[in-house]
């Protein structure tokens, strides 16, 4: 019961964050991106030692405090991170990397699962799209998290992408400007 009532809050999560994403203005405000994504990470510790992972996170800084919306980037850091520990493999490894450089914050969560099929890859953004292989790992989800993701990125006008080898895991990427400029969203 307890699982089911946790896969339904996750559902309704989902649900409220793909609706509220590109129809409310954003809030932004200063935020340490690698203290944020150092909590994040400490808040998944469950889920890491139930599923016997280990997560590495690095950063060129020690602090970096950016102008973003906080409460979308804490969403799409969570969404990014519950997707690497349910799709991070054999290796049971997460790595976490942060870069701050040229006026710019690079993002970047790697996991060490099956990866992407390149032909799948331009659809992973998409509502409701799920690869293939959840099935196999037993994954649960709504298909919602990536385009949560897309959805706070473009309203941060920051680019993004994903990089995957069938075989050796994917990385998903995003570039924060240090100063969050709402008026030109891409």
């Amino acid at each position: 019961m307890y699982t089911k009532a946790k896969r339904l809050e996750k559902l309704i999560e989902d649900l409220f964050g793909f609706t509220k994403v590109g129809k409310v203005s954003m809030n932004v405000v200063t935020v340490d991106i690698v203290k944020l994504l150092g909590q994040l990470l400490e808040e998944f510790y469950t889920s890491f030692a139930d599923k016997e992972l280990v997560y590495e996170l690095i950063s060129n800084v020690p602090a970096k405090t950016i102008t973003a919306d906080g409460n979308l980037l804490a969403r799409l850091f969570d969404n990014l991170i519950n997707n690497a520990i349910n799709y991070t493999g054999e290796d049971k490894r997460i790595h976490v990397e942060a870069r701050t450089f040229n006026g710019i914050c690079r993002i970047s969560v790697t996991d060490t699962g099956d990866g992407i099929e390149p032909e799948k890859l331009p659809y992973i953004w998409d509502r409701y799209y799920r690869t293939g292989d959840y099935h196999k790992r037993a994954v649960t989800g709504t298909g919602l998290g990536l385009s949560i993701v897309k959805g706070a990125l473009i309203l941060h006008n920051a680019p993004f992408g994903v990089s995957s080898t069938v075989g050796g895991g994917s990385t998903f990427w995003f570039e924060l400007p240090l100063f969050c400029d709402q008026t030109s969203p891409r």
